[in-house]
């Protein structure tokens, strides 16, 4: 197993046991239990309740409505809860924020905006759909399946989180090993740096030698500019599960897309710590990456390293 590999497996479960240990859902819960202030539940068509399904949960099951349904008074009273209730009807974070728009700072009590009666009303109706469809096309459905189900959302949800967070691990790690090598070879004109910045004070523009600009972004993840014109990017996916290989590419298509469509003679560098084999065939076919690395390679073997500058820094923007 690699040195880059291990750090993303104890990376990995050190956000697994921390994000559990947080029990934002149960806190969320908690609050909805002992929340004694009256609430109006005479509109249900008002909030999306389905009558039938009403009936089913309070006369039928004899449950607390305020534990099956969104009410808006909550969610003003205690954002976070909205948590709780797209759990329970299994809506992922990333579909939410389709539907209502940001919700996880709400959720992590993050938001440095306070929630709006508009807004609430808006996230209460959209998860009353949801619950009900769930209650109503369900068989025998009960509180504690939905229960069951917080938990599974909350896995999808942490899932995503580990993407992104092992994705910007990756970024990390290539930025510094080109500004080191930059540095090394005295490339880097503005702004100036030392080792020790390297580390912790990195810039997200720096001005090159013939007038090139060597940007760090998103979308694509580095790109070189010169007179005005895009030369090189370069997209990093860090995930190592060979699984999901595929899907990050295709992200990154987009990416590779939009460069040739702003500046035909761009070259695209893709750099990964999983190919497989129908990921190497992918590349072949789409002939829309000019050259791509392993990541684990050039964080492990000098001699790839040295290739990967040379082909940056030398072929493609004659720096050297």
């Amino acid at each position: 197993m690699t040195e880059y590999s291990e750090e993303i497996r104890r990376f990995r479960s050190l956000l697994i046991v921390t994000s559990l240990q947080k029990r934002r859902d149960l806190h969320a819960l908690h609050f909805i239990q002992n929340y004694l202030e009256d609430l109006d539940w005479n509109l249900l068509d008002h909030f999306l309740i389905d009558q039938e399904v009403w009936v089913y949960v309070v006369d039928t099951q004899k449950y607390d409505p305020k534990l099956v349904f969104c009410h808006p008074d909550i969610l003003l009273a205690n954002p976070s809860t909205c948590l709780y209730y797209r759990g329970l009807c299994g809506l992922s974070l990333k579909a939410a924020k389709e539907y209502m728009g940001s919700v996880d700072m709400f959720e992590m009590g993050k938001s440095k905006t306070a929630l709006g009666e508009e807004k609430a009303l808006k996230i209460a109706r959209t998860l009353n759909t949801f619950i009900c469809s769930v209650i109503k096309n369900s068989t025998d459905w009960t509180l504690e399946n939905g229960k069951r189900t917080i938990i599974a959302t909350l896995g999808i949800t942490l899932d995503g989180v580990m993407r992104n967070k092992i994705g910007h691990v990756a970024e990390e790690r290539i930025r510094t090993l080109i500004l080191e090598w930059l540095l090394e070879n005295e490339l880097i004109i503005s702004p100036k740096i030392t080792r020790d910045q390297i580390y912790s004070e990195i810039s997200p523009v720096y001005t090159l030698p013939q007038n090139t600009i060597m940007r760090f972004g998103s979308e694509p993840d580095i790109s070189f500019i010169r007179d005005d014109a895009l030369k090189l990017v370069i997209e990093i996916k860090g995930g190592i599960d060979p699984a999901g290989a595929l899907e990050r590419y295709g992200a990154a298509t987009k990416s590779f897309q939009h460069s040739i469509s702003i500046s035909p003679r761009c070259k695209n560098f893709y750099l990964s710590a999983s190919f497989t084999q129908e990921l190497n065939k992918r590349i072949n076919e789409d002939r829309l990456v000019e050259r791509a690395f392993d990541i684990i390679e050039l964080l492990d073997n000098p001699k790839m390293r040295e290739r990967f500058f040379e082909e940056i820094f030398h072929h493609t923007l004659r720096l050297i």
